[in-house]
C-alpha cells in the first residue's frame, strides 16, 4: 500500500458520446483554490503598465518582420536582405511613431486615465 495521501475523488459521468461534468466526490477541486493576490507597490502600477504595453508592442512588431522576412526570402533569393529596409519599416510603424525620447511608440501611451 502506498503512504500517499489521498486529496480527492473525481467522478466523469455523462449520457454523450463526449465531455461531461466532473462531479467531486471527495477533497476540494484544483480548481477552487484562492488566486494569490499580486505583490506589487501601488505607486508602481502605471509604470508596470507602460512597460508591459510596450513589450506587447515590440511583441508584435517583431512577429510582423518575421513574417515579412521570411516571405521576402521565399519569393527571391537574398530576399531578406532586399526587401531589409522595407520590412524594417513596416514592423516599425507597428510600434507608432513620435514620442518619449526618441522612442518610438509611446505617441498613444496614456500614463494616468
Amino acid at each position: 500500500m502506498s503512504t500517499e495521501k489521498i486529496r480527492s475523488v473525481t467522478v466523469l459521468q455523462s449520457d454523450e458520446d463526449f465531455g461531461g461534468t466532473p462531479e467531486t466526490l471527495y477533497g476540494s477541486s484544483p480548481g477552487k483554490r484562492k488566486k494569490k493576490k499580486k505583490k506589487q507597490a501601488r505607486s508602481l502600477k502605471p509604470f508596470e503598465k507602460m512597460v508591459f504595453s510596450m513589450a506587447k508592442k515590440y511583441d508584435k512588431a517583431s512577429k510582423d518582420y518575421r513574417d515579412r522576412h521570411e516571405k521576402s526570402n521565399r519569393k527571391k533569393k537574398n530576399g531578406w536582405i532586399k526587401d531589409f529596409p522595407k520590412n524594417y519599416n513596416k514592423a516599425l510603424n507597428k510600434l507608432g511613431s513620435g514620442g518619449l525620447i526618441g522612442v518610438p511608440g509611446f505617441k498613444n501611451f496614456k500614463l494616468f486615465e
